[in-house]
């Protein structure tokens, strides 16, 4: 349909479902020009981005995010676009995070198609070690929560020297900038309700109300711009993949990241293209150019019942039980005679089905 496939191969798109709702960054006609837009193409009357607040975007993913009031229903979809900083030294393009309020547009006949809500950040990525930067913002994984604040957001980032880096925001970290930073490009008072804000009902915006969104390209909620954050995410289990068609399963752990293990998923180590994990069935979707695959996370087997393997993997989605090294995604079993976090930075002991030296797993 319309708006929801490309008329070419093209790879700058994007869709997203949320119950009766489509949205897309795909043109609804080969004449719409080349602007691209972010719209709602399906359910709820026609929105759509202004052609001003992109430059040249490059879309990577796009999620939605319920609040605990409907009316804040958000919209988070993460890209790139020219730096409007065109100096030698600053970076060709600048990755961003937008927001959007779902079903809020103009209140006037001019502007009641257009997002009027829209924000936008940067997002930075530097390794605090090296101090280098990872400007080129190049995939999105979303780990959802049952408080909207802590899920999360992987980014996978690369730079002019070939080196990659997975940085970690929480939509909590960026729902704080939207709602706090002030806004770049506009030097006025600070209305009683901020761009991107969304009041209950049809109450009417006051005004004034500064119209920088709209007027200005470089406009963004700035200066506090989302950063990574320091800490690591208990128990999260991103799959990374180099170009070789392989995946490695990391595990973040409070005393450091662990890759649990890694896995040739293509014999001809075709180059990974995509990778989508359903959290439901625990099932991980991987993508080269002429295939997909489907992969269980709860890979138990490859540590071929063996506890002290089983054990000091650390893999969230396995567990020994009963002689054999378990799912705890399809299995409920008690660990008994002893329960322990396997991911505490503490010397435990974990009997096994024939104890020995060797297998009294310590750490």
């Amino acid at each position: 349909g319309r708006g929801i496939a490309p008329f070419t191969p093209d790879s700058n798109t994007l869709v997203v479902v949320d119950g009766q709702d489509i949205y897309s960054t795909i043109k609804k006609s080969q004449q719409n020009g080349k602007i691209p837009r972010f719209r709602r193409v399906r359910g709820g009357g026609e929105l759509y981005t202004s052609d001003t607040v992109m430059q040249n975007p490059q879309f990577v993913k796009a999620t939605t995010l319920r609040h605990e009031e409907p009316h804040q229903d958000k919209i988070y979809y993460f890209f790139r676009e020219d730096n409007p900083d065109k100096s030698p030294e600053a970076p060709r393009n600048i990755s961003r995070v937008a927001q959007l309020c779902k079903d809020r547009g103009g209140t006037s006949s001019l502007s009641a198609s257009k997002w009027t809500t829209f924000l936008k950040a940067t997002l930075i990525c530097v390794d605090p070690v090296t101090k280098g930067n990872f400007n080129w913002l190049q995939d999105v994984f979303f780990v959802p929560a049952g408080d909207w604040r802590h899920s999360k957001v992987y980014g996978l980032f690369t730079n002019t020297w070939g080196s990659s880096a997975v940085c970690v925001y929480s939509f909590g970290d960026i729902d704080n900038v939207f709602r706090t930073s002030r806004l770049k490009g506009y030097n006025g008072p600070t209305p009683e309700v901020k761009p991107g804000q969304v009041r209950e009902g049809q109450e009417p915006i006051p005004s004034p109300v500064p119209s920088g969104c709209c007027s200005c390209p470089r406009w963004v909620s700035g200066p506090g711009d989302t950063s990574c954050p320091r800490h690591p995410l208990t128990g999260a289990v991103p799959s990374l993949s180099p170009d070789k068609g392989s995946i490695h399963k990391v595990v973040e752990l409070p005393d450091g990241v662990q890759n649990i293990v890694e896995i040739q998923v293509f014999p001809n180590k075709d180059p990974i293209q995509s990778m989508i994990l359903d959290h439901a069935r625990a099932v991980l979707y991987v993508g080269s150019s002429s295939r997909v695959l489907e992969l269980p996370m709860d890979m138990c087997g490859a540590y071929r019942n063996n506890c002290h393997s089983c054990v000091l993997a650390r893999d969230p989605y396995c567990g020994w039980a009963n002689g054999s090294c378990l799912s705890l995604a399809l299995t409920r079993w008690d660990p008994a005679p002893h329960q322990g976090e396997i991911w505490q930075p503490k010397s435990e002991t974990f009997p096994c089905l024939h104890p020995s030296l060797a297998q009294n797993s310590r750490w």
